[in-house]
This record gives structure tokens, C-alpha cells and sequence, in this order.
């Protein structure tokens, strides 16, 4: 403590010197002293007079760098509602300096932080509205820049947030003033032939409509956005705006206008040139969406040059001796075929493919690989049953079965409870393809109980790493046993496990498991409104805390989701697709269920 002193009256006598660059410098020694030696209170107070001084040079660089420096002294302390009021006084001085030095979006972050740490809600609130206030700001300097993109990104979250905050009349304006900076940019993209950023302007137009509920001009600039992805030649993007129209048009119940959009939908995959294992798939999409309306020849050809196009997949995997891909587009391929109606073609193509997967089994019982055996044994069901031969694929089924339960046994018997979880979640997955609910939700249980067990293994043995992934194991083990009892357990046990992963730092982790227990809220106890509620702000606050824009995204549309705006959440999806294609399947769940409940 004493070199800190000595730093310390070093600093205070070249302040009263009048030297405030040489006492910053020095003071920011001291601070460094403190904080190499596990004295953070000492360095977040050092720190902040560093971040003072500095502000009263007008030196904002050096100033913010040393309050984020204060402010990570402040997380490091043990936490208590005294460092939470330190933490909003430290990061409210940041987001003034912040913004004395037109830093809108740093002033942005500050604020958000300190409303992160209020107490108080209506604290909260003045916190988020400071932040809006600065990111309508820089908003502004991105329109002077003519970087309407930017611009109107933030002020679509800036009109969000003042929603939130409860001022409907200001989150309006604010929307409205979007939508009018969207319309001028598309239309001088446009005179620009940049068809892209013309579509993605009428997109955010939409976008902001639905959320002001205006929802048939928000269909029409859908459906004006994908003609000019069209002349654009982005036909993926087309496809998709299209489909988020037809969704638009099924819930007002207007058929022709929707059958029109599936129409366009579907062709504009149709012309979609590239990759082939980019174009197959849609070309299959746009194949069931001609189905649906009754287009049969359309619908024949996207098929036959969907089945084409996996042909050329296959054929180029089997040239790389990668047989597993080659049998993957091989099953897409009969698949196509057999929607196209070339039953014996499709049907000679899926003979191929199951007896390479009885072959490997054959192969791995001979060389007594008992999981690789069971998993070429399910691979080789599963195309069975595509192949609609249920009852050779239900024999090779229960051999699978029989396989992991005999591998759970041995496991269990030898005290590896997380290797005994394992196989009998494999084993409940065959259960669950043969139809025997007993047995699945039986095994699911075993699996959830010894997984529990594994957790407590890993916490006595000081691994809190995988303490928390088996306590998640636990969980969804639970949930699908589904099982009323079991799915209120995987709710506690995936809370708890959110939180282990919070203590270790792993914030995405928690961020998973967090999301499928709104997952399971909202699709089995939708009334619980209160425990939905407390799910997103959980959530909400590891996004923020994170600035994670993949996770911010998730929440605008589970934020949708649960305000009932389901339109608005598949526009917030498709705009956001590519980063979220990991969770696409998921949250188009969602959607369908908000879908489905606000017509009934």
C-alpha cells in the first residue's frame, strides 16, 4: 500500500501544481498498482479521477478509457446493491463525456449499462431513454452521411425502445420518421440501379409498419420489395419477402392474393442460379409451395431440377470418397423423385442407400463397435421409413434399441453416469421413431436422472464447466419426456443451469438455456404470463450485457412473438436469416404458434 500512497500524494501535488496530464498519468499508475494486487475498490476510484480529470482537458478518449477501466473494477468487486450505485454513478459521468464528445453510440452503451444496475424502474426507464435519445443522435449523423441503412437500423431501435419505455407518442414519431427516410432511400437506390439496397429500404418500411399496425401497406411494400430483388436478380431474397407476404395474406384470409405471392414465392426460386447445395433445397420449397396451390406441372419441374441438382452433389461426393454426403443427396434425390412420381427410380435409388447403411452395420459388429453398429442400423431405418417399408425399418429400430440400452447397462454398472445418460437418450430416440411413448419417455427419464448424477460428479470434483452442461443435459432430458411433472423439473433445471452458466461467465450458454425455457413457457403454459415475462428480461439482460447483435435479434422477435406480432417477427427473421440459420427451424415454431393463436 505504501508505493500507492506515494503515487497517490505524487498525483494529488502535481494536481494542485496545476500539471493535470502529469497527475492523470500518475494516478493512472496508482490505479494499475491497485488493480495488479485485488484492490478494486481502491483502482474504480483511482480509475474514475483519471476519467475526471481527463474530461476537464477535453481529452474524451483517454476520459471513456478510463471509466470503462473504473467500470470493470466495479464488475470485479463482489457484487452488492452499494457497487450497483457506484456502477450507475460511474457510467452515467461516462455517457455525459460520451456525448460532450458527440460519442452517441459509447454514451449509448454507458446508458444502457447504468440502466442495467438501476434499481428502481422508473430509473430503468430514464436510463433507456437517455440511450435512445443518443442513438436518435447518431442516427442523425448517419443520415447527414447518407448512410440510411445505419440510420434507419437505429432508428428502428430507437422507436422500439421508446415504446418499451412507455412513450407511445414519441416511439411513433419515430417510426414514422423511419418509414419517410426508408421510402427516400429505396427511391434513390433505385435511380442508382442498386436494386438490393432498394428492396432492403422497402423491407424496413415494412418492418415498421407492421409494428405501427398497418399491416396492408405493410403487405404491399412486401410484395413491391421483392419485385425489386427480382430485377436485381436476388432471387433468394425475392423467394423469401414473397413467402413472408403469403404468410400476411393467409391471416387476412385473402386466398387469391396469397395464392398470387406463393406464386411469385415459388417462382423466384425457381430462378435462382448458383450453388447447388443452395439452390436444391429451395428449389424442393418452391416445389411443395406450387403443390400446395395446385400448380402440378410448375411444381414437377422445380422437382426434376431439384433432383438434378442433387444427382451432380452426389456424384461430386462419391469423386471425393465422401460416402456419407454422397448417401445424404442420394436420399434428397429419390426424395425428389418420388414427389415428382418416379416411384421405381426413387425406389432403386433408396435401395442403394440402405444397403450401404446394412452394410456398415454388418461391418461394425464385426469389428464389436456396438454405437457404430446401432447408429448405421437407425440410419438405415430412418431411409425405410422414407422409403415407406415401416416394418423392415421398426425390426432394425428395435435392434438399435437394444444396442444402446445393453451399452447404457454396461456404463452405469462401471459408475459413468454422463456415458449412461448418453445411450439412454439414444435408446428413448428409437422408442420415440417406433411409436412406443412408455418406453421413450422411460429412457428420457433414466437419461435425465443419471445425467443429474453426472452433474453432482463434476461439482464435487470442482469442474463447474461441466457441472453446468450435464445440469443442462438434465433438463432437456426432462423436457422430453414429456411428462407434465418432468417438463415443470426441466424448467428449474435449465433456470439453474442458465445460471451456472451466467457464475462461469459463459453468457451464450445462459442465453440457450434461457431460450428454451421460453421455448417451453410459451408452447405449454402460455397463461403463466409472469414467468414469461421474468424468461425475457433474463434474456434481455444477457443480450444487452453481451452486445450481441445475433442475440439482440432473437430477442426483437421473441419480443414480437410474445406481444402476439407474429408477421412482425417472421420480417424481423427473414431480415436477420443468415446470422440466425442455426435457430431458423425454432423460431419459425414460434412464430407458427403466435400465428395460430391470434386466429383463434
Amino acid at each position: 500500500m505504501t508505493s500507492q500512497k506515494n503515487l497517490l500524494e505524487q498525483a494529488d501535488a502535481r494536481l494542485e501544481a496545476g500539471d493535470k496530464v502529469a497527475a492523470a498519468e500518475i494516478f493512472t499508475q496508482a490505479a494499475k498498482s491497485f488493480e495488479s494486487e485485488g484492490m478494486y475498490r481502491e483502482a474504480a476510484q483511482t480509475y474514475e479521477k483519471v476519467g475526471t480529470i481527463y474530461r476537464g482537458l477535453h481529452r474524451g478518449d483517454e476520459s471513456l478509457s478510463a471509466f470503462d477501466q473504473a467500470t470493470l473494477m466495479l464488475v470485479r468487486q463482489v457484487s452488492s446493491p452499494e457497487v450497483h450505485r457506484e456502477m450507475v454513478r460511474v457510467n452515467i459521468q461516462a455517457a455525459k463525456v460520451a456525448e460532450d464528445a458527440m460519442e452517441y453510440k459509447k454514451a449509448a452503451d454507458f446508458y444502457f449499462r447504468a440502466a442495467d444496475f438501476a434499481e428502481m424502474e422508473p430509473e430503468k426507464r430514464g436510463f433507456t431513454i437517455a440511450a435512445a435519445d443518443a442513438l436518435e443522435n447518431l442516427a442523425d449523423t448517419y443520415e447527414e452521411a447518407k448512410s440510411f441503412d445505419k440510420a434507419i437500423t437505429l432508428l428502428r431501435k430507437v422507436g422500439g425502445l421508446y415504446h418499451a419505455s412507455g412513450d407511445e407518442e414519441l416511439g411513433s414519431r419515430i417510426n414514422d420518421r423511419a418509414i419517410k427516410m426508408s421510402l427516400r432511400w429505396s427511391e434513390e437506390a433505385k435511380r442508382r440501379s442498386d436494386f438490393l439496397s432498394a428492396g432492403n429500404a422497402l423491407a424496413e418500411v415494412a418492418q415498421v409498419m407492421y409494428s405501427e399496425g398497418d399491416s396492408p401497406e405493410a403487405i404491399r411494400m412486401m410484395m413491391e420489395a421483392g419485385k425489386l430483388y427480382e430485377r436485381g436478380n436476388l432471387f433468394e431474397k425475392a423467394g423469401n419477402i414473397y413467402d413472408a407476404a403469403q404468410e400476411a395474406y393467409k391471416l387476412q384470409r385473402l386466398t387469391s392474393a396469397r395464392k398470387q405471392a406463393t406464386m411469385k414465392a415459388a417462382e423466384a426460386y425457381m430462378k435462382m442460379k448458383g450453388k447447388p447445395e443452395i439452390v436444391a433445397p429451395l428449389l424442393v420449397k418452391a416445389g411443395n409451395m406450387l403443390n400446395e396451390i395446385g400448380s402440378d406441372m410448375k411444381a414437377r419441374w422445380a422437382l426434376k431440377r431439384a433432383n438434378e441438382l442433387f444427382g451432380q452433389l452426389a456424384e461430386r461426393a462419391a469423386a471425393e470418397r465422401d460416402s456419407q454426403s454422397e448417401m445424404s443427396y442420394l436420399r434428397y434425390q429419390a426424395m425428389c423423385l418420388k414427389n415428382w412420381g418416379k416411384v421405381e427410380q426413387a425406389e432403386a435409388i433408396y435401395d442403394t442407400v440402405i444397403n450401404y447403411f446394412l452394410s456398415q452395420a454388418k461391418a461394425d459388429e464385426e469389428r464389436g463397435n456396438k454405437e457404430f453398429q446401432a447408429q448405421s442400423l437407425e440410419e438405415a431405418a430412418d431411409v425405410l421409413e422414407e422409403a415407406e417399408r415401416s416394418t423392415e425399418a421398426n425390426g432394425h429400430l428395435e435392434r438399435a434399441l437394444e444396442i444402446y440400452v445393453q451399452l447404457a447397462d454396461e456404463c452405469s454398472t462401471q459408475g459413468e453416469a454422463d456415458e449412461g445418460s448418453k445411450y439412454y437418450s439414444k435408446a428413448a430416440d428409437c422408442a420415440f421413431k417406433l411409436g412406443d411413448e412408455d418406453r421413450t419417455a422411460s429412457f428420457h427419464l433414466i437419461a435425465s436422472d443419471k445425467a443429474v448424477a453426472a452433474a453432482k460428479f463434476y461439482e464435487e470434483m470442482g469442474v463447474p464447466e461441466l457441472a453446468a452442461v450435464w445440469v443442462r443435459t438434465a433438463g432437456t432430458e426432462a423436457l422430453k419426456t414429456n411428462e407434465i411433472e418432468m417438463i415443470e423439473k426441466a424448467i428449474e433445471l435449465l433456470n439453474k443451469s442458465a445460471a451456472s452458466f451466467k457464475g462461469i461467465n459463459e453468457p451464450r450458454d445462459a442465453f440457450e438455456d434461457l431460450l428454451v425455457v421460453f421455448e417451453t413457457l410459451y408452447d405449454r403454459f402460455p397463461k403463466r404470463i409472469d414467468d414469461i415475462s421474468r424468461v425475457i428480461k433474463k434474456m434481455d439482460n444477457l443480450a444487452m450485457t453481451t452486445r450481441d447483435d445475433v442475440l439482440t435479434s432473437i430477442m426483437s422477435i421473441l419480443h414480437a412473438v410474445e406481444s402476439g406480432s407474429h408477421i412482425g417477427a417472421l420480417l424481423i427473421l427473414q431480415e436477420n436469416e443468415e446470422d440466425l440459420l442455426s435457430k431458423r427451424d425454432r423460431l419459425h415454431e414460434l412464430i407458427e404458434t403466435a400465428k395460430f393463436r391470434s386466429r383463434s
